[in-house]
């Protein structure tokens, strides 16, 4: 057997485990930015949620000392306990992931295990034939058998490369070794904190359970005016529809000036009809664009839109009591809630104030729904209803977060909100999908 055949085989074997190492933990560290990145958010979600139980904790207990209780506590409750859900489930999945990740650890320190302890085993034998055949006799006599001073050179450097490479190939598979053992520790301990909090939220649960059982006092209690409360619903009822008429001529009305305006701007400039636009909506159909719009209209329904999930909340202060669309009155059973926008609930003596720059077409007052304004942003809407005193004018061209005026505090049921509703044209959306988290 010559030193050539010795040592070729397992050498390439080795060099090719190298790059096999290499590769496990080139694509492990690949995937971490992404494993963290997902961690920071379902932290930064779970600070928000804190956050959000508090303010509405707050609004609470200025009811709790009340001792009739009301439809505006009722929608605190209801609001706190589905944060808290939430909440709970933030953190189950947090914990959840890190036990993926713990495992996907444990997986790359068992295979990469097998692939160091066979590589040992090829070492060890490589070791025993390299004692066995490899004497420094057998070595001198390696050198002595080159047929050049530069073929001797060549060899002397390939026995350095080995005996270099046995050294540095054993501390690279320990460091990669106690690298993966390092990450799993530190999951460990992680996830024991995890678990921890998750306990915690366990035992918040309990108090989650109290709440709803408070809720389900308030609401029975609320339930004795059950003839009164449904006749308040249907004035509401009543109220929304108005509203909603109300606010669809206005748009309307827009809408034909736009295109008037439009038509006319044609005519002077040689006849030529204005065309209709087609655009994207956030769904990804396709629609006409009915309402025509100048350029730099344009560019500021191009500005509203790109703030989608960023717009400032209307208020200072508040939180979510009723949602966008259909769904169950909070006390009355039996009777569905359409709402065409959402409600926040504030504190008293609160201002409304612009989700966004932008032009008010209109300002008017209803009965039930008190001043409403509505702000126009190229093709895009704003509505603002529930406003006991209103500090703009139609025509103003007004700023983000402008105050627009002072909301109505209703003393029967002892809320002081903010409706608001966002249109594209004449179809509604769901606000909350636009404010900031």
């Amino acid at each position: 057997m010559t030193l050539n055949r010795l040592f070729a085989p397992p050498f390439f074997r080795i060099v090719l485990m190298l790059f096999i190492l290499e590769g496990v933990s080139v694509s492990s560290l690949s995937a971490q930015p992404t494993d963290k990145q997902k961690k920071e958010q379902l932290q930064t979600q779970m600070q928000k949620l804190q956050a959000e139980i508090k303010v509405i904790q707050q609004a609470i207990k200025a009811n709790e000392a009340k001792k009739d209780k009301s439809l505006s506590e009722v929608l605190s409750l209801q609001a706190k306990i589905q944060s808290r859900e939430k909440l709970i489930g933030n953190i189950a999945n947090q914990v959840s992931d890190l036990d993926a990740s713990i495992d996907h650890t444990q997986e790359e320190i068992d295979e990469i295990t097998v692939e160091v302890d066979k590589l040992k085993a090829e070492y060890a034998k490589m070791l025993c034939k390299s004692y066995e055949n490899i004497s420094l006799q057998n070595q001198v006599a390696f050198m002595l058998s080159s047929s050049s001073f530069s073929d001797a050179a060549r060899r002397y450097n390939y026995l350095l490369k080995i005996a270099e490479y046995r050294s540095n190939q054993a501390k690279l598979i320990q460091a990669r070794v106690n690298e993966l053992q390092a990450k799993k520790d530190e999951l460990v301990v992680t996830k024991g904190e995890k678990e921890t909090m998750l306990e915690k939220q366990n035992a918040q649960k309990l108090q989650l359970e109290e709440e709803k059982k408070k809720k389900d006092q308030a609401v029975a209690a609320l339930l004795d005016k059950d003839k009164k409360l449904r006749q308040r619903q249907v004035e509401k009822n009543k109220a929304v529809a108005q509203l909603n008429n109300r606010i669809q001529a206005i748009i309307e009305d827009e809408i034909r000036q736009a295109r008037k305006k439009a038509e006319e701007l044609a005519k002077k400039a040689g006849g030529v009809k204005p065309s209709t636009t087609t655009t994207t909506n956030i769904t990804g159909a396709k629609k006409v664009d009915a309402m025509p719009m100048t350029p730099e209209e344009q560019a500021l329904a191009k500005d509203f839109l790109s703030n989608r999930g960023k717009l400032p909340w209307p208020v200072a202060k508040g939180h979510i009591v009723s949602q966008f669309g259909k769904h169950e009155h909070p006390v009355l059973k039996g009777v569905i809630i359409e709402n065409n926008g959402i409600d926040i609930k504030t504190e008293k003596g609160a201002d409304a104030r612009a989700l966004f720059s932008g032009t008010v077409v209109s300002v008017f007052y209803l009965p039930t729904t008190h001043n409403c304004v509505i702000v126009k942003h190229g093709d895009y809407f704003t509505v603002y209803s529930n406003l006991e005193t209103v500090s703009v004018s139609t025509n103003q061209d007004i700023s983000t977060k402008q105050t627009l005026g002072k909301l109505y505090s209703d003393k029967a049921e002892e809320l002081t909100k903010v409706h608001v509703e966002i249109w594209k044209g004449k179809e509604k959306m769901d606000p909350k999908l636009w404010l900031a988290n």
